[in-house]
């Protein structure tokens, strides 16, 4: 495949989505530029929470090794009204090999990511802001502003905003940032805590106080968060130890004393997000496409995913291998999951904080229901982000009836076996995936070899692309899980380089298959030739 660019794909923003956006396409042999206004990495934790699917990713990439070893795994959560246990959430439920949430700061994900680039030979260029921004239908003008005053002129062949919630890119194309603000300021603190309050998972206290949220980071350190704060306390003025103590003892009835204040600050949450993730050549991810509540610890893993969503679509474009239509179902992909991100952020912050109507029915029916299996695993499956699907994209080409899997869902990481000859083994379906490229999945063929000689003739514009692999349901337990996912008859399962489904179909599905991707791909052989 071809490796050389003229000029960069332009990345504005520093932080997680940022910096995965040019992981991403740095591994497909994409030049990046990534400039970031501040003048240096941030040195305060502000998210603190990496979820299952995030890792998943992660790992394909070689990376979930380096989070896990310094962070802190949370097996669950309790959730309190009034100083009585609602709900016990287990994460321990989730079907991902990360069965918790891994606690960790900010600061410490975006130095992994920061390294993981200069691997790759990039780096962030801090002290660089975007003064202005124009746009052809052959690549977009940028002027840069360098500390000290110096200005850039560049042109680069796309754009991607991940500047966060204050995007300038946002704000000149004229998009709107539609939602709302609530009035109640929240505040937040990086404490270590003495007393009575378990490490092992998160605690979250609903009172008529207000919500209170404890989130362990290792050891004696916690995230404290709460809303409800003084409501007349301008943002730049955070709160003292002395403050979130006296927060901490109204609305917990757990026994701590605070201490070691590292960082504190306040802030408003805001509920917004654009109608359009895409203006020609440019691009919105991360915080400046959607901001939310922290409820749920959603944010930040969203922001990854949405880069994650588009570096393989766009990487494939600029290598002249797929269409320019492809870019548009970013856009078709990820706005549905924004809106949910910020509906069930929404309820969940008023379900638990605040005096609402909804805060009481919560905390009236909660302990009722929460217990039940398929609200746990509903619930956790949401947290982690592991429900997360593409069931509605253009991209999604469902054509079987067995077994769970539909065109759009996670590939799940199940234990298969493996056939070469006489030879078998078992390995997670994780190991065989490749997130540079497609993978075609050829489940309960007895013989495989047929269809593999009518996939090496159909799908032959494209042997570059995609990995064809058979697989087949394991012995012992996890016989069972491959069953329900997979069904029992021969299927072929198209695998994104996302590790979604792309196509789903049966052994006479092939056909259908070459037709999606005639549609998706650009013959690989003529690229070449070109």
């Amino acid at each position: 495949m071809p490796t050389d660019f003229s000029s960069p794909v332009l990345i504005a923003g520093g932080g997680p989505t940022g910096l995965t956006a040019a992981l991403e396409l740095r591994r497909f042999g994409i030049p990046v530029r990534i400039v970031d206004q501040m003048d240096g990495p941030a040195a305060t934790s502000r998210a603190v929470a990496l979820q299952a699917r995030t890792l998943e990713e992660m790992e394909l990439r070689g990376l979930a090794g380096q989070f896990v070893r310094i962070g802190h795994r949370a097996a669950g959560g309790d959730i309190y009204g009034d100083g009585k246990l609602l709900v016990h959430v287990d994460f321990t439920r989730i079907a991902s090999t990360y069965n918790f949430l891994l606690l960790l700061s900010q600061n410490e994900t975006d130095r992994i990511l920061r390294e993981a680039l200069a691997a790759q030979g990039s780096a962030v260029e801090w002290g660089v802001k975007l003064a202005a921004i124009g746009q052809s239908p052959s690549g977009v003008a940028v002027t840069l502003e360098h500390t000290g005053g110096s200005f850039e002129e560049i042109a680069v062949p796309y754009l991607i905003d991940a500047e966060g919630a204050h995007s300038i890119v946002r704000s000149t194309l004229g998009l709107k940032f539609k939602g709302k603000t609530l009035d109640e300021i929240f505040a937040l603190g990086d404490v270590h805590v003495c007393g009575d309050l378990p490490n092992s998972g998160f605690h979250i206290f609903s009172s008529e106080h207000g919500i209170l949220g404890m989130f362990p980071l290792g050891g004696s350190h916690f995230r404290l968060v709460a809303g409800n704060t003084n409501s007349d306390r301008p943002l730049s003025d955070p709160p003292s130890l002395e403050e979130l103590q006296a927060v901490y003892d109204r609305r917990s009835h757990i026994p701590a004393r605070l201490h070691q204040l590292t960082w504190s600050s306040l802030f408003h949450i805001h509920s917004r997000m654009v109608d359009t993730l895409r203006v020609g050549r440019i691009f919105l991810a991360g915080d400046a496409a959607h901001i939310h509540s922290p409820a749920g610890a959603q944010g930040m893993n969203t922001g990854i995913q949405d880069a994650l969503n588009l570096g393989w679509k766009l990487a494939l474009v600029l290598r002249g291998i797929a269409p320019e239509a492809l870019l548009d179902t970013y856009d078709r992909d990820r706005l549905p999951v924004m809106r949910s991100v910020l509906s069930r952020t929404e309820t969940l912050t008023d379900a638990i904080g605040g005096d609402s109507i909804l805060r009481s029915f919560f905390l009236h029916v909660a302990p009722w229901v929460a217990h039940a299996e398929f609200v746990q695993n509903s619930v956790t499956a949401r947290i982690s982000q592991i429900a997360l699907n593409y069931r509605s994209s253009p991209l999604s080409s469902d054509n079987f009836g067995d077994g769970s899997l539909i065109a759009g869902d996670r590939i799940p990481d199940l234990t298969v076996r493996l056939s070469n000859g006489a030879q078998t083994e078992t390995k997670r379906l994780f190991t065989l995936l490749d997130p540079t490229r497609f993978t075609l999945l050829l489940a309960n063929f007895s013989n495989a070899a047929a269809i593999q000689s009518h996939l090496f003739v159909s799908l032959s514009p494209w042997h570059e692309l995609i990995d064809v692999i058979p697989i087949s349901a394991p012995d012992g337990d996890a016989q069972k899980a491959f069953a329900e996912s997979f069904g029992l008859r021969p299927s072929i399962t198209f695998v994104r380089p996302d590790a979604y489904i792309a196509f789903r179909g049966a052994q006479s599905s092939v056909d259908k298959l070459t037709t999606y991707c005639k549609q998706w791909l650009s013959p690989f052989e003529q690229k070449q030739a070109a």
